[in-house]
């Protein structure tokens, strides 16, 4: 791991609110508001927070599925929030997505052939003998056999169904692979599975991973550095031995109070946060955390806390360390 592969810089996703048929939009969700963050070459970097918080929408316009309100996305030295639809083709074979639902990312109609060779056509690589021969190839790699090729997505369980997915990614040989909740619809023992497919295919293929999702044992299994996203914003991030050892944000510390401990002895104390989380539409002014967070001050109401290093290498957005 050494020089960058992606690079966000000021990150922003904004979606109108319709309050009517013929009514301007005069306010806005703020799904991602702002956020910097970059992933290393053949890094794991998790991404983490409650449900709403502007994960998948991070992941997606990284994948440049969502065009970016503001802000830049750099890719191997290459900004590509700006590329038309033509070059933006030419660039995409270099970073694929594994979804949350292997079954709704699966068409019904086609064979796991059809379904794995599909990107190929699309980016014209390979003869078709070529392309029959690679989708056999990826079935091994994945853990199933040629013999499934002429099969349908409903033959198949859940996690045979995901590892479909995760060949269908690996077909053009990306750099990049952004994976949104990929284990989250599966059962705990297929989970470990099919994480451990992907460190071990991580490895061989030298891939680089996005990797979201809200269960933070899994992040900490996977990662090798975690960004803590709060309404939008990424409020802390650093290496997962700091991040699981010494939480320094209050939200993070939540969180972490939160994740069950194997060993019944230990007794953890349980940090419940009051209140909802507020609107993206409207946000609370200066730390979008203050009206939840048990170390509020006067400051936190007004000011927006900027990210920055407490620690080597450890990142935080909170005032207690101003």
């Amino acid at each position: 791991m050494g020089e960058l592969l992606i690079e966000a810089k000021g990150l922003k996703k904004y979606f109108p609110v319709q309050k009517g048929l013929f009514s301007k939009n005069n306010s806005f969700v703020r799904a991602v508001d702002g956020i910097s963050l970059a992933i290393k070459k053949g890094e794991t970097l998790g991404l983490v927070g409650e449900s709403g918080c502007g994960k998948s929408t991070t992941g997606r316009m990284i994948m440049r599925l969502l065009a970016p309100t503001d802000g830049e996305i750099w890719f191997n030295g290459k900004d590509i929030s700006k590329l038309n639809n033509k070059q933006l083709r030419e660039t995409r074979k270099e970073f694929q997505m594994i979804f949350q639902d292997p079954y709704a990312s699966l068409n019904p109609r086609m064979t796991i052939r059809e379904l794995i060779s599909e990107p190929l056509i699309v980016h014209k690589m390979l003869t078709k003998k070529e392309r029959e021969k690679r989708v056999h190839e990826l079935l091994e790699y994945v853990g199933l056999t040629s013999y499934h090729a002429n099969r349908y997505a409903h033959e198949f369980s859940g996690g045979q169904r995901q590892r479909i997915g995760i060949a269908r990614a690996l077909a053009v040989n990306p750099k990049l692979i952004v994976a949104d909740e990929p284990v989250s619809a599966l059962d705990v023992s297929i989970q470990s599975q099919v994480l451990n497919l992907m460190q071990d295919l991580q490895k061989e293929f030298g891939l680089t991973y996005l990797f979201i999702s809200h269960d933070l044992s899994v992040v900490e299994h996977i990662s090798d550095r975690v960004g803590v996203m709060y309404l939008g914003k990424i409020v802390e991030i650093t290496d997962k031995e700091s991040l699981y050892g010494n939480p320094l944000h209050p939200y993070t510390k939540a969180l972490m109070s939160a994740v069950p401990v194997a060993d019944p002895r230990m007794k953890r104390e349980r940090i419940i946060l009051q209140g909802d989380i507020p609107s993206p539409s409207n946000p609370p002014s200066g730390c979008t955390f203050h009206p939840r967070c048990q170390s509020c001050m006067e400051i936190c109401k007004t000011v927006v806390p900027e990210l920055k290093e407490v620690e080597p290498g450890h990142f935080t957005a909170c005032h207690l360390y101003d």
